[in-house]
């Protein structure tokens, strides 16, 4: 048996990143004398719906519209909803199609400032809302250490102050004892980095902040391997491709998350994974799971496709590995999109992890989880 596991709002309350999205948006507001608009819940669903489920790319987008309202209604709360609509006519990366949907609709003085936050939202030094948001996440200290830039707004970290985990002692136990990986697109250093080993210079950092790091280190599971938002990223520069393409719900994440959890490293793991999707080129290291049962925690859909399209290529060239969804989630909405690619769905993460620890072992017929719901 494998374990895949997500971190947040799997293993962890993610609530650092919500409440970021919102002080970030109005901090930047304030500093450009903007209107002072954040977006509410159902807002933030619905640009997760369409794909604007990185923050960096939100609130890029959220300020794009505040300075075009600043000038057209000012006294108005902006319709966010619908401006997130509006990008579905457009092509591209999540950034570039809010940008190109803004640009159509803002009067061409505003269009140097458009593109400046969002061409490159990646871009710490110079992406004004995303240094916001990256010192808000990370606290002023650590993003000194880790970008070499100097602190703007004397924060601690949202990360350790506000995020909670979900899981129990007794799932800490049973998650320790089996074959296990984070799989998560939470930003994360590169395979073999450090934090404060990159000198102090900004092309020397790596562009993802060890935000997966620190939520390990809350969880107390430091020691697991993990496929990340990072490591995805090195493997993108390595071969020149958009690290979107790499990352879940697309199978080379997952690709490379299997053998992580038997225990590969994450380098070779990210190779093999990349060669299998780029040329079909089976690499030694999926022997060492061929037959193997890989139960993947999430509460997304994304991370569940991505592991059955994983297992599909592994398939098709000669490895048989067999994937079951267990989905966790109360929200109708979640729930009903993990369905189709699940086994069950648990309401809580903590009698997922139980169930996982009354299987008898891989291969061998799994119980009825007492606590599903399908």
């Amino acid at each position: 048996m494998l374990i895949l596991l997500d971190l947040d709002g799997t293993l962890i309350h993610d609530r650092a990143y919500r409440t970021a999205i919102d002080t970030a948006t109005i901090t930047y507001a304030r500093q450009n004398n903007l209107p002072e608009y954040a977006p509410t819940d159902e807002d933030v669903f619905a640009s997760h719906a369409h794909g604007y489920s990185n923050e960096w790319d939100l609130v890029a987008f959220l300020a794009g519209i505040l300075h075009h309202v600043s000038v057209t209604d000012p006294m108005h709360r902006p319709d966010f909803q619908a401006w997130t609509r509006r990008t579905a006519a457009f092509t591209g990366l999540p950034n570039e199609r809010a940008r190109d949907a803004l640009l159509q609709e803002v009067a061409p003085d505003l269009y140097p400032t458009i593109h400046r936050l969002l061409d490159n939202v990646t871009d710490v030094e110079n992406a004004p809302t995303t240094r916001i948001f990256a010192e808000m996440i990370l606290g002023s200290q650590l993003f000194v250490q880790h970008y070499g830039l100097p602190t703007a707004l004397n924060t601690p970290s949202m990360l350790e102050a506000l995020d909670e985990p979900l899981i129990n002692d007794r799932s800490r136990e049973i998650i320790r004892s089996h074959r296990s990986c984070i799989f998560t697109a939470r930003p994360s250093l590169p395979p073999g980095h450090q934090p404060g080993k990159q000198g102090h210079k900004v092309d020397e950092s790596p562009v993802h902040p060890p935000e997966a790091e620190i939520a390990l280190r809350q969880l107390g599971l430091e020691s697991l391997p993990m496929i990340a938002l990072g490591h995805v990223q090195w493997l993108a520069d390595m071969h020149q491709e958009r690290v979107y393409d790499l990352t879940k719900p697309g199978p080379v994440q997952a690709l490379a998350a299997f053998p992580a959890a038997a225990g590969v490293d994450e380098a070779t793991s990210l190779r093999a994974a990349y060669a299998l999707w780029k040329t079909g080129q089976i690499d030694g290291v999926y022997r060492t799971i061929a037959d193997e049962h890989i139960y993947v925690l999430e509460d997304n859909a994304a991370g569940v496709r991505a592991s059955h399209t994983a297992a599909v290529l592994l398939r098709e060239s000669g490895i048989t590995v067999t994937v079951h969804g267990l989905g966790i989630s109360t929200a109708p909405v979640k729930r009903a999109a993990l369905a189709p690619y699940c086994d069950a769905l648990f309401d809580d993460v903590n009698d997922a992890v139980a169930y996982l620890g009354q299987l008898p072992g891989a291969g061998a017929p799994a119980p009825t989880p007492h606590s599903t719901m399908r």
